[in-house]
């Protein structure tokens, strides 16, 4: 009779279990039962379910909470190396606070959490998120996607902030970019929609108000003050964006719709004193909120009576100043020296006199002086001895360079020339121009002449008027 050896009981049981989940399992299995950590640990996808993946992150700090939230961080770090894509503060919140990250149909399944000896705490997370999700989040098409989530939860955030701090423009701005933003996604979240934002931008503008605070029509200054109404007092809005439009008129008199951007300080208020010289003499300055670009986006993907109306809201929402600036630096004697093609002054006084009238018309107290000598000090001096007194001397020195006829019987002429302002008190020079160029095309070689002079005594007056205000 053949005696058979008895087989261990553990053997059996080993045989076993590497046959219903195999080596790798029966491994994880081992090493669980010996470190003490959840099976989970060594095998993340158990228990994920069919089309799912599992993922483990772990934390380790000083307390418990602290070992928790660095899982957290654990765990997006992992997934921003998986997927290359940048988490923001929203992500983190979410998964902290809700244990989900529906970007990715992520939800955490399991937590697990012990301590070392050497007292710290060790804080273990299962998580488990939709495989194909993660898999199409490797595209260039999906972190696109992706980031766009992001920059609108932070968009809402810092105009949260913005609010906070009495800098609701600034609010309105990051609003308005995330409503145009998450139009362009299919499932934004619902606070960060349309239909959640729309209100509040809406109420934040209604509250905002501009208002002339001081002013100096003479000068085109004046103060702006940007403020939000309140039940009994306003209160100052800061960091807001507040173009000014105004009109201009270049060296050749045309006229052109010019504007800058205004910042309103912590106290809500911002000077305006135009950088552009050319500003129309008379007239009007219109102060609006600068939404222009994010209105546009606004209305490209969401067009229609509710935007309509928050354009009309907007445009709304501005103040005008009406101004007749005069001269603050007293009267001006306006000197323009002629020279033809060979140097000499040829002793005419027309462009004398259409300068003259140039400072007239924008109300300046202008009046001619005819000169003939070649040098800009000869000729102070000589007006500083002519018995007639004036704040200011300016003077033009200007030359044809080149007549050119051409086979149309267009004749083209080029001068150049030098602009210098005296202070005639003590015959200081406040200003003095480079070398300027002007061209002038006529018929004729003594319109195409006049004409360059004309523009090259244009140009001169646009420069000189930066120094005589």
């Amino acid at each position: 009779m053949t005696r058979r050896r008895a087989v261990p009981a553990i053997a059996v049981l080993i045989t076993v279990l590497l046959f219903l989940t195999g080596c790798s399992s029966i491994t994880a299995l081992i090493k669980s039962n010996m470190s003490g950590l959840p099976y989970w640990y060594y095998m993340p996808d158990s228990g994920a379910g069919k089309g799912n993946t599992g993922i483990v992150a772990e934390g380790v700090a000083g307390t418990q909470r602290q070992a928790e939230l660095l899982a957290y961080t654990d765990l997006l770090d992992q997934l921003s190396a998986r997927t290359g894509y940048e988490f923001g503060q929203e992500a983190y919140r979410e998964l902290s606070v809700m244990g989900t990250l529906n970007q990715f149909g992520l939800f955490i399944e399991d937590s697990y959490s012990t301590t070392a000896s050497d007292g710290s705490y060790q804080y273990y997370l299962h998580a488990v998120a939709d495989a194909s999700i993660l898999e199409e989040a490797t595209t260039e098409e999906y972190k696109e996607k992706a980031a766009r989530y992001v920059e609108i939860g932070k968009l809402v955030s810092e105009g949260d902030a913005y609010v906070k701090s009495g800098r609701e423009f600034k609010a309105v701005k990051n609003y308005m970019k995330a409503i145009a933003m998450g139009l362009t996604l299919d499932d934004v979240d619902e606070e960060y929609s349309y239909d959640s934002l729309y209100p509040v931008v809406y109420e934040l503008l209604q509250a905002m108000k501009l208002s002339i605070i001081s002013s100096r029509p003479e000068e085109a200054v004046c103060v702006i003050g940007v403020s939000r109404k309140g039940l009994f007092a306003s209160s100052a809005i800061e960091g807001a964006e507040i173009m000014a439009s105004y009109t201009a008129v270049d060296t050749r008199g045309t006229v052109y719709a010019d504007s800058f951007t205004y910042i309103s300080g912590s106290d809500g208020t911002f000077t305006f004193n135009s950088i552009n010289n050319s500003i129309l003499r008379t007239g009007s300055i219109r102060f609006s909120l600068n939404l222009s670009d994010e209105m546009a986006a606004l209305e490209k993907q969401a067009p229609g009576e509710r935007t309509t109306q928050l354009r009309e809201l907007i445009e709304s929402k501005s103040v005008e100043f009406d101004y007749a600036m005069k001269y603050q630096s007293g009267d001006i004697a306006v000197a323009v020296v002629e020279h033809d093609g060979l140097g000499y002054v040829t002793g005419s006084s027309r462009i004398t006199d259409y300068l003259t009238s140039k400072f007239r018309a924008d109300g300046a107290d202008a009046a001619p002086f005819y000169a003939t000598l070649d040098d800009e000090e000869d000729i102070s001096y000589e007006f500083n001895h002519s018995g007639r007194s004036a704040e200011y001397l300016l003077v033009i020195r200007t030359g044809v360079v080149d007549i050119v006829d051409s086979r149309t019987g267009i004749v083209a002429a080029n001068v150049e020339g030098l602009a210098t302002l005296f202070r005639c008190s003590d015959e200081k020079v406040m200003y003095q121009s480079e070398i300027l160029n002007a061209s002038s095309f006529a018929p004729t070689e003594e319109e195409a002449v006049a004409g360059a002079f004309r523009s090259l005594a244009d140009i001169a007056y646009t420069l000189v008027k930066a120094q005589y205000v």
